[in-house]
């Protein structure tokens, strides 16, 4: 679903847009309303909402102030501008900001859902293109790749009750958040397979560009599944029914179903298939097979997780026992989705690690069939993460310390926003990234982030620079918006920074300033 944030200053037209429309029917969460634009831009700061519906005048921030702002970050939300008649004029200015939905208040709900449909179409091509463009894109597939490979092969060794395997890759990946569609195609031969895999994805290229597609094939069915995308799925069921009618010899039977999350999807599958002995997960077109070896893949987990949590004195001894177990191993296939597993098992747990790191590791596994150099590489990589596995003496866990790091070397950028941070710097989930910044710190990564500008211009201001108030906001990230500045420092303050300035240049000449 999209994510929707509505801001007027006007208590009843907010609380009527938000109540008259039924978001979920539109693919939409209505995550928040806000009252002024320094409280949206603080909660866009935090949610990353996709839309958000705003008055062009509020106090604080105005709509015109607030879409500049967001204009100048690596965000990409769609603006929904709510003007007066006498207004329009004022959102006008808009349009250099690429902003170009308006609603002329007041405003019907008919008028309303249709400007959101457009919006929702022109979101999904901008989101399209984007992801195309993105640097990290080959990175974070081949990772989720490889995870969701481990995944398949740890789900299928276990019962259906125990807790679900994918719960510790969850910085890794989404599988609470985003909707899921799962495809089947059934009487789908093994000669066909590399065919019907190729259409597959000329059709999911052309019309879903940037949606990254999973696959696993079994007993003549094949299972597509990917990110929900559309608002409607005619167009793609029509394409799989269809797919192969001139030119396979057998007509494909082909069913879809929709999931809430990846979650849900990856429970059903397991169920699926975890009843045969050999599955392929499809590394695009190349069928690579998960061994069900049951009881030896039980051992090695056993071992694996032991390992991450011996001592030293400990550790080697069971590192023995595990190459024991894996120097028995003769199948390249199942000797390759074990080391898979086990780095993936012991990064997880190894907070130094980051995703950059493991998908060399997995990269360089990934090119090896020889048992002995898969064997190799693996006991190599297993000895760097375990001795990385930190014994902390950290405030913060090394993530949220990556976070604080970054804000304090770039604290004069006006664009800093969490999302970046988490995509650029991280490489993880902006949802998971800010769940954990919430439970470590107890405050929303936009508090933070004010707090720290407002220490820093105190400091500033305590110094010799209490009449250079432009420079210190430009050193503190709000150089483009004076205003803006002004505005959070009285609010945490109770003075502007001119009067603080002020108050410190009496004191420092020796006059008695009350309150210092």
């Amino acid at each position: 679903m999209l994510k929707l944030i509505i801001a007027d200053d006007e208590r009843i037209i907010r609380e009527t847009i938000s109540n008259l429309i039924d978001w979920n029917s539109l693919g939409i969460e209505l995550i928040g309303s806000c009252s002024d634009g320094i409280e949206a831009y603080n909660m866009i700061l935090d949610e990353s909402p996709d839309i958000v519906m705003t008055d062009i005048r509020m106090p604080g921030l105005s709509g015109l102030d607030l879409v500049e702002r967001i204009s100048q970050t690596d965000l990409n939300i769609q603006f929904i501008i709510l003007s007066g008649f006498g207004e329009f004029e004022y959102a006008k200015t808009a349009m250099k900001y690429r902003v170009r939905h308006y609603l002329l208040k007041p405003c019907n709900e008919e008028q309303i859902i249709e400007s959101m449909q457009e919006v929702i179409q022109e979101y999904y091509k901008t989101r399209a293109f984007l992801e195309l463009q993105d640097r990290q894109r080959a990175l974070t597939d081949n990772l989720h790749h490889s995870i969701l490979s481990s995944i398949i092969s740890e789900g299928v060794s276990q019962p259906e009750s125990i807790h679900p395997v994918w719960e510790s890759y969850s910085r890794f990946m989404d599988f609470y958040n985003t909707g899921y569609e799962l495809c089947f195609l059934y009487y789908m031969e093994e000669e066909y397979l590399s065919t019907g895999l190729t259409a597959i994805y000329g059709y999911m290229k052309e019309h879903a560009p940037g949606i990254a597609i999973h696959s696993v094939y079994v007993m003549n069915t094949l299972m597509v599944f990917f990110e929900s995308h559309q608002v409607s799925y005619d167009h793609l069921d029509s394409f799989f029914r269809n797919l192969g009618a001139d030119d396979f010899p057998v007509h494909f039977e082909y069913r879809r179903q929709s999931f809430t999350n990846l979650s849900q999807l990856l429970e059903s599958l397991l169920n699926k298939i975890r009843r045969y002995g050999i599955i392929y997960f499809m590394n695009r077109l190349q069928p690579v097979p998960i061994c069900n070896y049951k009881n030896l893949m039980a051992e090695v987990e056993q071992l694996t997780m032991a390992l991450t949590q011996a001592g030293d004195d400990q550790r080697e001894a069971l590192f023995e026992k595990l190459q024991v177990v894996l120097n028995d191993i003769s199948n390249p296939d199942f000797i390759g989705q074990l080391a898979v597993s086990i780095i993936l098992k012991i990064a997880t747990i190894s907070n130094s690690c980051s995703p950059v790191e493991i998908t060399n590791y997995l990269m360089r596994l990934n090119h090896e069939d020889d048992p002995d150099t898969v064997r190799s590489i693996l006991y190599e990589n297993i000895h760097h993460l375990l001795f990385q596995i930190p014994q902390s003496t950290q405030r913060y866990s090394a993530i949220v310390e990556k976070i604080m790091q970054y804000v304090e070397e770039n604290l004069n950028n006006p664009n800093l926003t969490l999302k970046w941070i988490a995509e650029n710097c991280l490489y993880m989930n902006v949802d998971y990234v800010s769940k954990r910044f919430i439970k470590e710190t107890s405050q929303k990564f936009s508090h933070y982030l004010t707090n720290v500008r407002i220490q820093k211009a105190i400091a500033l201001l305590s110094e010799e620079h209490s009449e250079q108030i432009q420079w210190i906001a430009e050193q503190v990230g709000c150089g483009n918006n004076p205003q803006y500045f002004s505005q959070i420092f009285k609010k945490n303050t109770g003075m502007t920074p001119s009067a603080y300035a002020k108050r410190v240049k009496d004191s420092a000449l020796g006059y008695e300033v009350p309150g210092l």
